[in-house]
């Protein structure tokens, strides 16, 4: 989970047009989302949002090359939310998995809005007042910078001492075999070629061989990239990740050089 920057002022069109004004009159009517079509799944929003979210999941941060790119609903449609489910404010960038675990779950401190008049064209900017009134335990990445409260280990699974990021891990089931698997690669990957390099250096006394690996890790460590958070944690905590201390100090050394 890393905070993504979406300019909310800048609505879809085609979630200000007429078709949508009248399936959001229906779930008012309905009391319900009742939109058969959902018309907010449409090309040009989803082009929209994997450019904002880097074509990564919001939650987990994994690539959606070629997976399935739910566009999902921060409060949920089906969860008491239906007049949100046009909202630009409440739309994000999810993968299957993440999107299928959090459901219509959305847990909050206070107390729920309900429906209150609010008309077609004010639905993308209730997000704000909705968040002060409810204070919601699930992390919103549109609006939530929470890198300093992420805990990582070497088996790539996910900690934090924080409430609500615990709570959107639990949720979103952040801390799932697969995605945990996925995350330990990448380390895997890394410790390995580092290992390999330090058997050369124990012979050679020549520490050359790690840097462009290194450079390579840190190029890598982009917020575009998968794991951003992963890798970053990785990165300021060297110490915890390589047992080796020598092999810990020559990452260091290249790190602050690249730095």
């Amino acid at each position: 989970m890393i905070k993504v920057d979406k300019n909310l002022d800048l609505v879809p069109n085609l979630l200000k047009k007429e078709n949508r004004k009248i399936a959001f009159e229906a779930n008012i009517q309905a009391s319900d989302y009742v939109d058969i079509k959902d018309r907010y799944r449409v090309g040009s929003v989803q082009t929209r949002l994997q450019n904002i979210y880097s074509l990564k999941c919001g939650y987990c941060e994994k690539k959606l090359l070629d997976a399935s790119k739910p566009i999902e609903h921060y409060r949920p449609k089906r969860g008491g939310y239906y007049w949100l489910a046009y909202s630009w404010d409440n739309l994000l960038l999810s993968c299957a998995e993440c999107n299928t675990a959090k459901g219509n779950k959305f847990p909050i401190k206070k107390t729920k809005v309900n429906y209150n008049n609010e008309g077609f064209k004010d639905i993308h900017t209730l997000g704000k007042s909705y968040d002060e009134i409810e204070e919601p335990y699930l992390i919103n990445p549109e609006k939530d910078d929470i890198m300093d409260k992420l805990r990582f280990d070497k088996k790539g699974m996910i900690y934090t001492d924080d409430e609500r990021v615990q709570k959107t891990i639990d949720t979103c089931t952040l801390d799932r075999k697969s995605l945990a698997q996925l995350r330990e690669e990448v380390f895997i990957d890394f410790l390995e070629d580092m290992e390999n390099h330090y058997e050369y250096y124990k012979i050679k006394k020549d520490a050359t061989r790690f840097v462009p690996t290194v450079k390579k890790f840190i190029e890598n460590t982009q917020r575009e990239n998968m794991f951003f958070a992963f890798r970053n944690y990785i990165l300021e905590n060297i110490e915890v990740f390589f047992e080796n201390r020598n092999i810990a100090n020559i990452i260091k050394r290249i790190h602050n050089l690249k730095q």
